[in-house]
C-alpha cells in the first residue's frame, strides 16, 4: 500500500530532515505560526546539509529538532524522487525569505540576526523601496566567532529578539552555526518564526550576485557560484560531494550509521 502523503510529513533524505510542502504551503504555515503565536523553526537543507548532518553532531541534532525543512538544493529534490515522497519544486531560501517578506510585510515585524550591518543597510534600503508599507525590520550584526558562540553571546541574542519585538526572525550566519543557534535560542524567544537564511541579504542587496533566473531553474546555481568565487567555492563543493558519495556507498553496501531518531510529523 502506498504512503499517504500528507502536508507537512517529514521524510529522510540519507539521515536529513526534508518536510513535505510546496511554497505555498510553507508560506501559510509561516501564517498559521504567527496567527496562533507559536514558536516554529524553518530550516533550507542543500547538499551541504546533507554533508554537515553526516559529520557534525550538533548539526544534525538542529535539523531533527526542526519544524519545518523546505529543501534549497536541487540534488535534494532529485532525490525526492526515488523516495515516497516526491517533492514538486524546489524552495531556495533567498526567494522564500522575500516571499515571507511580500506576504507579511504589512502586518509583521523582522528581525535579522547575522550578516554585516553595511550589507543590511543596503538590502534594507532595497526592501523599504519593494514594500513601502512594511511595519519594521531591525538587526542585531554578532560579532565573529570561529566556533559557536558562547553562553553570553547566544544570552545576547535571545534579549535583542525578545526587545525587538520581531514576528519572523532571519539567521544569516551560514550553516551549522546558523541552525545550531536557531535551536539553542528557540524555546527562550517570543517570535513566531525562526528562519536560517544564510548569504540571502547579501543577494538582496546586491553586494553578491546570484545567478540568472534561467541558471536558476535549471538548478544549476553552485556552477555559477563556482564561476563567479572560484577560489573558495571549488574547495566547498569538493568537501561536499566527497561526503555525499561516501553517504551514498555505505546505504548502497548496508553499511550501517548511527540510529536516527524518529520523525514527529504534524
Amino acid at each position: 500500500m502506498a504512503t499517504e502523503r500528507k502536508i507537512y510529513d517529514k521524510f529522510r533524505i540519507f539521515g536529513i530532515p526534508i518536510s513535505y510542502c510546496d511554497t505555498k504551503q510553507a508560506l501559510e504555515f509561516v501564517g498559521k505560526s504567527i496567527k496562533n503565536n507559536e514558536t516554529n523553526s524553518i530550516y533550507t537543507p542543500c547538499l551541504e546539509s546533507l554533508a554537515l548532518y553526516n559529520t557534525n553532531d550538533a548539526f544534525a541534532d538542529a535539523s531533527d529538532n526542526v519544524d519545518l525543512s523546505i529543501v534549497d538544493g536541487i540534488t535534494l529534490v532529485i532525490m525526492s524522487k526515488f523516495t515516497k515522497y516526491p517533492l514538486h519544486e524546489r524552495i531556495t531560501g533567498a526567494t522564500f525569505v522575500v516571499e515571507i517578506i511580500r506576504e507579511f510585510n504589512e502586518t509583521a515585524k523582522f528581525f535579522v540576526v547575522g550578516s554585516k550591518p553595511e550589507n543590511l543597510e543596503i538590502a534594507f534600503a532595497k526592501l523599504h523601496k519593494d514594500f513601502p508599507k512594511m511595519k519594521g525590520i531591525e538587526y542585531y550584526s554578532s560579532p565573529f566567532y570561529k566556533g559557536f558562540f558562547p553562553q553570553e553571546e547566544v544570552d545576547i541574542v535571545i534579549k535583542k529578539i525578545n526587545e525587538s519585538n520581531a514576528n519572523v526572525v532571519f539567521f544569516a550566519l551560514g550553516a551549522p552555526k546558523q541552525e545550531i543557534l536557531i535551536k539553542a535560542v528557540k524555546p527562550f524567544v517570543k517570535a513566531n518564526i525562526l528562519m536560517s537564511c544564510g548569504g540571502t541579504f547579501e543577494f538582496i542587496g546586491g553586494v553578491v550576485k546570484r545567478a540568472p533566473k534561467r541558471i536558476q531553474k535549471m538548478g544549476l546555481e553552485w556552477a555559477f557560484r563556482i564561476y563567479s568565487e572560484p577560489n573558495r567555492m571549488i574547495k566547498r563543493y569538493a568537501w561536499q560531494a566527497k561526503v555525499f558519495f561516501i553517504v551514498v556507498f555505505k546505504s548502497i553496501f548496508g553499511i550501517k550509521r548511527k540510529k536516527l531518531p524518529s520523525l514527529n510529523n504534524n
